[in-house]
């Protein structure tokens, strides 16, 4: 029997794979919560996926990790207040929003997306696509004059 050989990168998409099947099987069982944190995981192993250079984690690994610990609290608190207000008015707002609420909009998009992408951005440029990777991309496709 011939043994494959699985780069990194497509194991870390096995990984999700299967998280993404736990992700149905939490949904189709009402495990919301589980469903949150699973969500969390699986955009961070997309995210680790696509800043890998070659089969390296490099700093991949750090982003993906601290998207998904932001990710995790922010789920946790916002179960937390759905839990503590089922069924009734919060008795304090923030910023006029229901705490689970300004939870999810306001402090994940923020503290999520914008160091996501901004970190992201910024290690394209140093890690994945340096200026020397891209010389030698438009020197093996013959483009080297023409940009």
């Amino acid at each position: 029997m011939e043994v494959v050989d699985i780069s990194l990168k497509e194991k870390i998409i096995l990984v999700n794979g299967v998280v993404l099947f736990l992700m149905l099987a939490t949904a189709l069982t009402n495990s919301w919560q589980a469903f949150g944190y699973l969500t969390g995981l699986s955009l961070s192993l997309w995210l680790i996926t696509g800043a890998m250079k070659e089969d390296k984690l490099g700093p991949a690994l750090w982003i993906g990790v601290s998207v998904f610990i932001i990710w995790s609290v922010c789920t946790t608190l916002i179960f937390k207040y759905w839990a503590e207000f089922r069924g009734q008015f919060p008795e304090f707002t923030i910023a006029g929003m229901h705490p689970g609420f300004f939870i999810l909009f306001p402090v994940m998009w923020l503290l999520i997306f914008i160091p996501g992408t901004l970190s992201y951005a910024l290690l394209f440029d140093r890690w994945i696509m340096t200026e020397d990777d891209w010389k030698e991309f438009c020197r093996k496709t013959g483009k080297e004059g023409e940009l």
